[in-house]
């Protein structure tokens, strides 16, 4: 099909690789980028995320015949082409996330053949739309494909975290991979990040998802992401439970015990696992104004207990709403990014436009 999500963006990275390396490669895979709908820094907190698929995302081009033990990393988004050896560590460079992925499942393959790559991406890195997911899974598709490996989607999402946890060094839950590797054009996935349960949440009829990058790039590597992953466990520990998510909303007297940092983290988690709920029970009344209602909510949470929202991303949320949003909110990690806005189809091209006119920096995304 033609209309596939990612058709044009594999044919490009096709066109990429021949032009770079004088010949066709042997494949190309794709994987799409997500957005979050709600459910943020739950996952690794054993909680609840509402992700779904986007048309945008990672093409991975890849053919046979480098040197014995080498990738030959080149990418239509960056102009410093790379060559990794599969012993390699990860070193920060932005081929960490293929030469790790390769690293797990087919070091043996190219110690002995070695692989040229390209890749092509309409991801905005630092957009928190995971686009180091899409490199990751994109990658391991390809290696199903070029090796005959048996990975199913579930596995191929597992893999993929041990990539962004192992090598990358990425302290990050699953849902990224899996809502890459697992879900499907069009439709939110509901999923339990501590049991791998799933299902498919159709999104209300007549309405439409705006995803807009702020212009504020983020690199979840940095301090930010870590700090809040140790704050939950401190949290956790000082509850005397595993995880943040054994606990719900009737629980939230327990925190005042806490100190204020671990008990404004704790509450966002508590209270973010609820609206996911509540936000897949809204979804299956096809109520489209309780849904925004839990966007809007879990934005403040974000931004007052997890403290990962910017000014700069907090006037693009006000500034949706008052231009006609039922919800809007941060997605992603945060610390800069997207938002994702949603908007009856009658409103959501004035409200796309009127952002980009207000805010020269924004990019309208999808």
């Amino acid at each position: 099909m033609t209309n596939a999500p990612g058709h044009t963006l594999s044919q490009d990275a096709g066109a990429a690789f021949e032009a770079a390396f004088g010949t066709a490669p042997d494949l190309v895979s794709f994987a799409p980028g997500r957005v979050n709908l709600l459910g943020e820094h739950t996952d690794y907190n054993g909680g609840f995320v509402l992700p779904m698929t986007l048309g945008l995302g990672a093409a991975i081009a890849v053919g046979r015949g480098a040197a014995p033990g080498t990738l030959d990393i080149a990418s239509a988004n960056f102009d410093d082409p790379q060559t990794r050896q599969i012993s390699e560590t990860a070193t920060g460079q932005w081929s960490d996330y293929i030469l790790g992925s390769f690293k797990l499942v087919a070091a043996d393959k190219v110690a002995e053949d070695g692989l040229k790559i390209m890749v092509t991406n309409d991801l905005p890195v630092g957009a928190g739309l995971s686009s180091s997911a899409a490199i990751e899974v994109g990658v391991l598709r390809a290696c199903r494909d070029l090796f005959g490996s048996e990975a199913d989607p579930v596995q191929v999402a597992k893999l993929a975290r041990s990539v962004e946890n192992d090598f990358v060094g990425m302290p990050c839950g699953i849902m990224d991979q899996f809502a890459v590797s697992v879900g499907t054009p069009f439709d939110a996935l509901f999923l339990n990040t501590r049991t791998l349960e799933h299902r498919k949440v159709p999104l209300p009829g007549g309405h439409r998802l705006i995803v807009i990058h702020s212009g504020v790039a983020h690199k979840l590597t940095d301090d930010g992401y870590a700090n809040r992953v140790k704050e939950c466990n401190s949290a956790a520990a000082l509850l005397g439970v595993e995880v943040l998510s054994d606990l719900g909303v009737n629980d939230l007297p327990k925190l005042q015990d806490l100190p204020e940092t671990e008990a404004k983290r704790a509450r966002h988690i508590i209270t973010e696992n609820q609206r996911v709920l509540d936000g897949v029970d809204a979804l299956a009344n096809d109520d489209a104004t309780a849904f925004g209602q839990l966007m809007v909510a879990s934005h403040a949470s974000q931004r007052d207990d997890y403290a990962v929202s910017l000014p700069e991303i907090d006037v693009l949320v006000d500034a949706a709403m008052k231009a006609g949003a039922i919800g809007a909110r941060l997605t992603g990690g945060g610390f800069g990014g997207s938002i994702v806005v949603l908007a009856t189809n009658e409103t959501a091209d004035s409200i796309a436009d009127h952002i980009k006119t207000t805010f020269p920096r924004t990019r309208i995304l999808t």
